[in-house]
Parts: C-alpha cells; structure tokens; sequence
C-alpha cells in the first residue's frame, strides 16, 4: 500500500513538472513571437529607408508606417499576456517565487526594445 501511495505521489510529481516545463516553452515561444512581432513593424516603419523614397507613394509609406508601429506596439502587449499567463499557471500549480523565473527574458526583452526606440527615434 504504502508503495503504491508512493509511485502514485511521483507520478503526480512528475506530471506537474511536465506542465511546468510546458508553460515555461509556452511562455519562451510567446516571447520569440513577440520579438518576431517588434521586428516586422520596425521593418514596416523604416521601410522607406530600405526601398528609397521614390519606390512607394507617400500615402502607401504612412500606411505601412502606422501598420509597422502598430506591430511594433503589440509585441510588447503579446509579451505581457504571455507572462500573465505564465504566471497565473504556475501559481495554480504551486510555485512560490516566480519573478526570478522570468527576469532574464525580460532583461534581454527591455534591451531590444530600448535599442530599437533609440534607433527608430534618433
């Protein structure tokens, strides 16, 4: 009996370190999407330097422009609900500290969006 009680406890241990490591790769794929994301709009918001100015009408580039910073928003909104997420599930499953979990993603997150603004504003 008493064995059984143990192998049941190790499978539920087991099982929930699946689901943690599940949210964890769920988390870092939102995280690369997002990224992803950021980069397409600032691809789209500087796309007049990289055709040149005669390749597209102007109303064409302030349409791309605002597409481009409206993707360049949303990366960050992405990033956000992803980490609530992340967040929300391992406290359900009885996580105790959970911000050292997600700092360095946030560190590297900050750094490019910082660069990025710094070279999309200068």
């Amino acid at each position: 009996m008493i064995e059984r009680e143990r192998d049941v406890n190790s499978t539920v241990g087991l099982a929930r370190m699946r689901t943690r490591l599940a949210n964890r790769r769920t988390f870092l794929a939102w995280v690369r999407t997002a990224l992803a994301f950021m980069t397409f709009g600032f691809l789209l918001e500087k796309i007049d330097a990289f055709l040149g100015t005669g390749h597209v009408s102007e109303q064409a580039l302030r349409e791309l422009q605002g597409l481009g910073l409206a993707a360049f928003i949303g990366g960050p909104l992405m990033l956000f609900g992803a980490g609530y997420r992340y967040v929300r599930l391992e406290r359900a499953l009885g996580g105790r500290s959970l911000l050292f979990l997600l700092i360095p993603e946030l560190v590297l997150f900050v750094a490019i969006v910082g660069v990025a603004l710094f070279v999309s504003f200068k």
